[in-house]
């Protein structure tokens, strides 16, 4: 599925899991993975006495870390690492550079780095690279040593861009032998509310019910004909941006949330692309937001 791996590391422990779930990934399909760094130049000046000098131990550390991290992937079984370090914005260097010029399909990165607090590396990196990467991007924030996915969120709304999130969540059920959810949130005002208890209510369903339900039949139907055996469906009411990477991820025990980057309406995002972006910051799994 995925041919070359961008792994993005700063030496905290977000970023070695990470480093070790893009090398688990780089392993399982064959692929290359290059491991990258930035120095980031907005935060030092090298115009103070000590600047060239300092500047000489940082890029020195740089070079430590990367060869560290190398060694790390290659003992995942990875065959064909690269590294690169560069100096810059890395909001800008590792979306758009680093996949551009490595031809990267998967960039994997940690959900929060070091300096937590200001978010200046790989925090603030994760949000611009969902923005502004061209490739799929994975985002690492459940810190267990799994070596591989047991439940499997895929948010769909009909959309073509969701769609081809379905695919890619399908394929990595299959991979990982794991359950896959498929969930449609119809966005309504006044709270949460799961299709039974509207049922409960007695509500009457409306024609949009019933086509929403339909797609998500068609959609297990799918998965189930490319074989994954575990598939369920899930009809819900309320904010999309809060039950999909709240309730919906935590009540199913959920250890990646798939997403488009964008979904119907992309110029809103008004669904997808909304909950891509709102799962960065309230999502406790690990989200791969697919690129359309």
């Amino acid at each position: 599925m995925y041919k070359q791996i961008l792994a993005v590391v700063d030496g905290s422990e977000q970023s070695n899991q990470a480093l070790k779930k893009a090398s688990r990934t780089a392993e399982r399909h064959g692929a290359g993975l290059v491991i990258g760094h930035v120095l980031d130049t907005r935060s030092f000046s090298r115009a103070s006495p000590y600047g060239d000098s300092l500047w000489n131990e940082i890029q020195k550390s740089a070079d430590e870390l990367l060869e560290n991290s190398k060694k790390q992937a290659e003992t995942f079984g990875v065959k064909n690492v690269q590294t690169v370090v560069s100096s810059g914005n890395p909001r800008v260097e590792i979306p758009e550079r680093f996949v551009d010029e490595y031809g990267v399909d998967l960039l994997v990165v940690g959900g929060s780095g070091l300096n937590t607090v200001e978010r200046i590396l790989v925090g603030s990196v994760t949000e611009a690279c969902v923005r502004r990467s061209s490739s799929d991007v994975l985002t690492v924030k459940d810190e267990s040593e799994e070596n591989s996915y047991r439940n499997i969120l895929v948010a769909v709304d009909g959309s073509e861009q969701s769609e081809q999130a379905l695919e890619k969540a399908i394929n990595v059920a299959k991979t990982h032998g794991a359950t896959l959810k498929i969930a449609h949130v119809v966005e309504v005002q006044g709270g949460p509310y799961t299709y039974d208890f509207l049922v409960m209510q007695r509500i009457e369903e409306s024609d949009k019910d019933t086509e929403q339900k339909e797609m998500l039949e068609k959609y297990k139907q799918k998965a189930e004909e490319q074989g994954v055996e575990d598939v369920e469906t899930i009809l819900h009411y309320g904010n999309p941006r809060l039950e999909v990477p709240n309730t919906l991820t935590v009540q199913n025990d959920i250890d990646l949330l798939v997403t488009a980057a964008t979904g119907r309406g992309a110029l809103k995002r008004f669904f997808t692309g909304s909950v891509a972006h709102a799962s960065i910051h309230h999502t406790p799994a690990d989200i791969l937001t697919v690129r359309t």
